[in-house]
């Protein structure tokens, strides 16, 4: 039987992102998986501190906080579902505090390309005008910890427990859980992206450039912006290199060992440069 997580990145309990997502969880169990439930705020995680122990070491530096916790569980999951509330224009805070520790998966991404992952998330917000970066964010959390997106929720309720009040916030997240657990099935298809997302993970987020050339914000997929007929935006993404968009496995493996472990290298090269510039600059500090 497969597993999906689901992990919520509110304190407040139970608010309505745990709501949904023990929602969510339901559809999920119903769809033939087993559930299991972590709440982040539970957990206490300190900042990353970009020493990349995680891949020369193959272990974070960073003792005894909850990272190993969480860590344990999504390499074990086949699904997650994470759903965290905006409190200003995107997810809550620990949503980027935890991300930013993602590289720990580096010495587990061979073992975790042969696996059929697939993950959705749960965006809450007092209204759509005040959530421009929850979705993107939420999914980029997803994929950063080895999952395809398949699949998210927008719900709009300002006040504890309010998404209860709209019928569809619940029929959704009951849906979005039990399409997660048929895809670990090969049994319902990802969620069609809107013409002005990325068909890789549903950003609206994109980086402009000559030309009507434009790059996703969140999987750095390149492409084209065109006009269709009603004047809306439409996003097409260029054919896919060798290895993928960022996120999927072989482009990961890839940037790990084509940038990511000769940076060493490159730095030990001319460490005592560096120093001698560095002793230069901090004397500015002094006084």
């Amino acid at each position: 039987m497969t597993t999906v997580l689901g992990v919520c990145c509110s304190a407040r309990h139970p608010g309505n992102s745990e709501v949904l997502l023990r929602e969510a969880l339901k559809g999920a169990g119903e769809g033939g998986a087993d559930v299991k439930f972590l709440r982040l705020t539970d957990l206490r995680f300190e900042p990353c501190r970009g020493c990349l122990a995680c891949v020369y070491k193959g272990k974070c530096a960073i003792k005894n906080d909850g990272l190993q916790t969480l860590l344990e569980k999504i390499l074990s999951a086949d699904g997650l579902i994470v759903a965290a509330p905006t409190y200003l224009l995107g997810p809550a805070g620990v949503v980027k505090l935890v991300a930013d520790r993602a590289l720990n998966l580096a010495p587990h991404l061979e073992t975790l390309a042969g696996r059929t992952r697939a993950g959705a998330t749960i965006s809450v917000a007092g209204n759509a005008l005040w959530n421009p970066l929850g979705v993107e964010l939420l999914n980029l959390f997803v994929l950063a910890f080895g999952y395809e997106v398949i699949d998210y929720l927008e719900a709009y309720a300002p006040g504890p427990g309010e998404v209860l009040l709209n019928p569809e916030n619940v029929r959704g997240a009951r849906e979005l859980g039990r399409r997660v657990a048929l895809a670990l099935q090969g049994r319902a298809p990802r969620r069609s992206p809107a013409p002005d997302q990325c068909p890789h993970c549903y950003s609206r987020l994109f980086r402009f450039a000559e030309g009507g050339r434009a790059t996703c914000a969140v999987c750095l997929t390149t492409g084209k912006v065109e006009h269709r007929g009603d004047g809306r935006p439409a996003f097409i993404p260029d054919p896919p290199g060798p290895h993928g968009h960022f996120w999927s496995p072989a482009y990961r493996r890839k940037h790990l060992a084509d940038w990511i472990i000769p940076t060493r290298d490159r730095y030990l090269a001319r460490r005592a440069e560096i120093k001698e510039l560095l002793a230069r600059h901090r004397e500015g500090w002094r006084g």
